[in-house]
């Protein structure tokens, strides 16, 4: 599932990156990387800004590269 349909308050695994070289090392540098878990804060209006958190790390990131992100559901514990 595309990282940009993720609804707010759900975790998930990271399986791919964005395919733009320079934010796939923006997102590296951050530690955020395929294997990651990351939490969907809050989300923009539609087609908005994702507000996300991996441990103590909280970024925003747009919609259309959300949108090349794979992920997988966290069951909550």
């Amino acid at each position: 599932m595309p990282l940009s349909q993720v609804p707010a308050g759900t975790r998930v695994s990271i399986t791919s990156l964005p395919s733009h070289p320079g934010l796939q090392r923006r997102l590296q540098s951050m530690g955020v990387r395929p294997g990651v878990e990351v939490e969907v804060l809050r989300r923009g209006k539609p087609g908005g800004i994702l507000h996300l958190a991996s441990g103590l790390l909280e970024f925003m990131l747009r919609h259309e590269h959300a949108a090349e992100m794979d992920v997988h559901t966290i069951a909550p514990d």
